[in-house]
C-alpha cells in the first residue's frame, strides 16, 4: 500500500511539472486580474498575483512587463465585480509586479473603469467620483497612441455601463490638449468655378448729325447742325436761336 501511494504522489507531482499537452496551446504567463477570453468560459480570472494560463493575450488590453501580460484594460466590461475606479480620458497607470513598479498607460478616451485608484500625487484630480489625468504626458505615452487607440472601437460594441461623468474637467486634463483631441477628417473640396457672369453692353448709335444749309428770308443764309434728331440753327447775323 504504501509503495502503491509513493508512486501515485510521484505520478503527480510529474503530472504539475510536465508541460502541458499540445493540443492545450503555449502557457502564457499573467500579473493580476483580467478578463478571460469568451472561448475559455469568459468572465474573469481573480488570481491577484503572476500565474499562466493557455491562451494569449490581445496587444489592446494588454502590457508586456516583463514577460508578465498585465491587463489595463476595463474590467467591468467583462463583468468584474470587485472595487472599481472611474477615470475619464487616457492615463498612466503603475503596474507592480514582484514589488517592482512600473509605468504602463490606458488609452480609453471616454468613462471607464479599472480595479484601482492611482497613485496620491498632483498627476490625477478627483472632481465628480472620477479621476482625471492633469499631468504632462512624456513622449513615450504620445508615441504608443497611434498603435494602442484602438481599443476604443475594440470596445464600442461591448455596451456595457461606463461610469456617468457630468462635470466639467479640471485644468490641465489630457482629454483636451491638443495632441490627445481625437483629429477629425479633413476632406478637401474643390471650390465650383464662378459662375459664368455675361456682360452686355450696347452702346447707344451715334447721334445722327445732319448739317443742311438753309436760306431764311430776311435773315441770310443760315447753317443747321443736327443732333440726335434736335436742329440746333446760328445765325450769323442774330446769333443761336432754336
Amino acid at each position: 500500500m504504501r509503495t502503491l501511494l509513493v508512486v501515485v504522489v510521484l505520478g503527480l507531482g510529474a503530472a504539475a511539472v510536465a508541460d502541458p499537452p499540445p493540443q492545450y496551446g503555449h502557457q502564457v504567463r499573467y500579473a493580476g486580474i483580467h478578463p478571460i477570453p469568451k472561448s475559455e468560459g469568459g468572465g474573469i480570472c481573480y488570481i491577484e498575483g503572476p500565474h499562466v494560463h493557455i491562451y494569449a493575450a490581445n496587444k489592446l488590453e494588454y502590457r508586456d512587463d516583463g514577460g508578465d501580460e498585465v491587463f489595463v484594460g476595463d474590467p467591468v466590461a467583462y463583468g468584474w465585480a470587485g472595487p472599481k475606479y472611474a477615470y475619464k480620458g487616457p492615463h498612466p497607470i503603475q503596474v507592480v509586479v514582484d514589488g517592482e513598479p512600473h509605468v504602463e498607460y490606458c488609452y480609453i478616451e471616454g468613462p471607464h473603469f479599472h480595479a484601482f485608484a492611482p497613485p496620491e500625487g498632483p498627476d490625477f484630480q478627483l472632481v465628480g467620483g472620477a479621476y482625471f489625468y492633469v499631468g504632462t504626458p512624456p513622449q513615450v505615452f504620445l508615441d504608443a497612441r497611434p498603435q494602442l487607440i484602438g481599443i476604443n472601437a475594440y470596445y464600442r460594441p461591448f455596451g456595457y455601463h461606463r461610469p456617468v461623468v457630468d462635470v466639467e474637467a479640471p485644468v490641465g486634463w489630457i482629454g483636451a490638449r491638443a495632441e490627445f483631441v481625437t483629429p477629425g477628417v479633413a476632406v478637401e473640396v474643390a471650390a465650383p468655378p464662378p459662375p459664368a457672369v455675361r456682360v452686355d453692353i450696347r452702346m447707344p448709335p451715334p447721334p445722327a448729325v445732319h448739317v443742311g444749309i438753309g436760306v431764311n428770308v430776311g435773315v441770310g443764309v443760315g447753317v443747321g447742325v443736327g443732333v440726335g434728331g434736335g436742329v440746333v440753327v446760328h445765325d450769323r447775323h442774330r446769333g443761336p436761336h432754336r
